[in-house]
């Protein structure tokens, strides 16, 4: 028999492969755990800067003054993950603020 089933390579479900494209990456989230007292200092349009604690995570979102507004829960968050390992610095674009809840939109730069 003849052909290829194709595939080869490791799946990036859950293993983050070294061919994500970084810089089209976009996540919209809520910020899970999030610290009130940041929270209720920031405004829609702030941007934050999206860190990782460690090279496992957690992953988390920091105002400008050094202080976690809190941490970033997504389907695609081991993709960040990894991307950030690599080199690629992120920030988030605060969309909406409503009873302490927090919504970013996360993009390369």
């Amino acid at each position: 028999m003849t052909g290829s089933s194709g595939g080869g390579g490791t799946p990036t479900i859950n293993r983050p492969g070294g061919n994500d494209d970084c810089q089209s990456l976009v996540i919209n989230a809520n910020l899970a755990t999030p610290n009130i007292e940041v929270i209720s200092q920031l405004e829609v349009g702030d941007m934050l800067d999206i860190q990782a604690a460690t090279d496992q995570g957690p992953l988390r979102a920091v105002d400008r003054n050094g202080s976690i507004a809190g941490n970033i829960l997504s389907r695609e968050q081991l993709r960040l993950l990894s991307c950030i390992v690599r080199g690629t610095i992120f920030e988030a674009e605060v969309t909406a603020i409503n009873e302490g809840q927090c919504t970013i939109q996360i993009r390369a730069i």
